[in-house]
């Protein structure tokens, strides 16, 4: 048995006609009827009852369909699974981020893995890069929000106890670690979005007796970091968040057992496809 001749017989049992089986392989008629009647002939069959213009299975017809079903379709997953091999080695991802230096030491060591895949990065608010993976705008994003969306699935990246943010020069930037009532005259620089603080700072803030008047809001991380650089204050990071910056430090805070966790968030229609499975794997080691 040939391949083109079990290809030819499943095209006509499956489309019900020897012209549209034809049409479906892009060949002629003439050379599908040979196909088919060659097979018939090895294996002294007939697996099609031809009446005028239509065909039905034969018993052996039917049994043989049975077969080139499941043939076909192991046939197609092969190259399915092929193919998502050469995507995952050349494919294209867009990861949605809502600070630079959370996604970079992770897409980092993507690359490593995968040089070839092109790695585009969005880095936007919170809510703005979960509806970006809604609307598919994006393939993956890094946050540290856990995403409320039935839409939406993801996994935990990273869990660290928060810390405080100093610059290296600070006074308790040689210590081991620091206690709460001793930020209490630091001026402690905070995130502000979309109006609100997070929920890791606001608890802080009720664990501890800083004035009110020491807390000073920002609407940009990047600029917090900058500040603290400079002296103006210090901040709550994650160890991970600022350990790409020399100019800073992190110290443990005895007394205040928040953590801060990291999400790997993906919509539910795409995260087993093979690119986005691979990343999703990467960040487990992340």
């Amino acid at each position: 048995m040939k391949h083109a001749q079990l290809k030819a017989f499943h095209a006509v049992a499956k489309t019900g006609g020897f012209t549209l089986a034809a049409k479906s392989l892009g060949l002629t008629q003439p050379a599908i009827t040979l196909q088919v009647r060659a097979l018939e002939r090895q294996y002294n069959t007939s697996l099609f009852e031809r009446r005028g213009h239509r065909i039905n299975l034969t018993p052996s017809g039917t049994l043989l369909l049975n077969l080139s079903t499941r043939y076909f379709g192991i046939e197609q997953e092969t190259q399915l699974f092929l193919d998502s091999i050469m995507q995952v080695k050349s494919g294209h991802l867009r990861i949605g981020c809502d600070i630079a230096p959370r996604a970079f030491p992770i897409t980092a060591d993507f690359k490593n893995q995968y040089p070839s895949v092109d790695l585009n990065i969005t880095i936007s608010s919170k809510k703005e890069i979960l509806e970006n993976l809604i609307d598919h705008s994006v393939d993956v994003v890094i946050t540290d929000q856990k995403p409320e969306n039935g839409l939406i699935n993801h996994q935990v990246i990273s869990e660290e106890k928060v810390t405080l943010t100093l610059p290296v020069y600070h006074q308790f930037a040689a210590t081991s670690q620091v206690i709460v009532p001793e930020l209490n005259h630091l001026k402690l620089l905070l995130y502000l979005e979309d109006g609100k603080i997070g929920e890791i700072e606001q608890d802080f803030i009720d664990q501890s007796d800083i004035p009110k008047k020491n807390i000073i809001m920002f609407k940009n991380r990047e600029i917090i970091m900058e500040a603290i650089a400079y002296g103006e204050g210090v901040s709550l990071f994650s160890r991970k968040l600022v350990d790409h910056d020399r100019r800073l430090v992190s110290v443990p805070i005895t007394g205040c057992d928040l953590v801060h966790t990291e999400y790997l968030a993906y919509h539910k229609n795409t995260q087993d496809t093979p690119l986005i499975s691979a990343f999703r794997t990467s960040c487990n080691s992340y």
